[in-house]
């Protein structure tokens, strides 16, 4: 993906990667300096009643993130169960596990496509079963997908 930078090593990607994810669930925002400024965030989502936009940038994925805080009083924990790394893509597998404020169970696995560039996160591709999401989280936690 690198467009003219030096491509990181693979063990250097993933470690990365890796140290984005346990800033962003330890509620570090400094994970988010890890992000390039014109990133994108791409929820690959099949159901049709899906509650989120499909397309993000940093900022709006950013408060996606920050907002669900609200939905997941005790937290939403995000367990990374396996990892692959090319040059400067990463790829993750992750399972979430959290309950909601409405008392749901919210527990979604995902695998996510990451690019990197420069030094920095460019690209996400994130594949989670958006049946689950819709059925547990529903129609009301629409967020907007892009910057106002």
């Amino acid at each position: 993906m690198s467009s003219g930078g030096v491509i990181m090593k693979s063990a250097d990607a993933r470690q990365f990667v890796l140290d984005f994810f346990k800033e962003l669930t330890g509620g570090n925002a400094a994970c988010w300096d890890r992000v390039a400024d014109d990133a994108t965030w791409k929820l690959i989502a099949q159901a049709s009643d899906y509650p989120y936009p499909s397309d993000y940038t940093k900022a709006s994925y950013r408060k996606l993130v920050e907002d669900s805080v609200k939905d997941f009083p005790s937290g939403l924990r995000f367990t990374i169960t396996g990892t692959t790394a090319e040059d400067d893509r990463v790829a993750i597998e992750a399972e979430s596990y959290g309950m909601t404020r409405s008392g749901k169970l919210y527990n979604n696995m995902y695998h996510l496509l990451l690019l990197l560039d420069n030094g920095k996160i460019k690209t996400v591709r994130e594949y989670l079963d958006s049946g689950h999401a819709t059925e547990v989280l529903g129609r009301n936690s629409r967020l907007p997908a892009q910057d106002p």
